[in-house]
């Protein structure tokens, strides 16, 4: 939930998504993600803010803003991290974002991750392989 909170910490009001997004992950957003921003710690928040300027800032200069997370098998949290921060760049538009997982591990997508990203309302299609690579919409 953080990566949207990054986004949405510059934006205001937090229900302005004017673009594309599918409405049963809006509704997630609704109901589960934008209710917990309000339990995001002040140093976090700092933290988020400082992210979400530097997006702001490769706009105005016309810039990519690349976004990579990282986490020791990218089979969870990186992923997660990069699904919700693609979200919330498609749902305000900010075309200019692009986001990346990455970990010092090469491990597939936990199934209890899948089941989460589903859950929020997104499509998940599997690949071929011991370490596949899944399409996310």
């Amino acid at each position: 939930m953080i990566p949207i909170a990054l986004v949405l910490s510059f934006l205001s009001p937090p229900r302005s998504m004017p673009h594309r997004i599918h409405p049963e992950i809006q509704r997630y957003v609704d109901q589960q993600v934008i209710p917990a921003m309000a339990e995001i710690p002040f140093d976090r928040k700092e933290s988020l803010d400082l992210i979400a300027a530097f997006v702001k800032d490769r706009k105005a200069e016309g810039a990519t803003a690349d976004l990579t997370f990282i986490c020791t098998h990218n089979s969870r949290r990186s992923i997660l991290g990069q699904v919700w921060a693609a979200t919330a760049a498609c749902a305000f538009g900010l075309d200019h974002v692009r986001t990346f997982s990455g970990g010092t591990e090469a491990t597939a997508f936990n199934p209890r991750a899948v089941s989460a990203v589903e859950r929020a309302g997104f499509q998940v299609v599997k690949g071929e392989g011991g370490n596949p690579v899944y399409a996310v919409s």
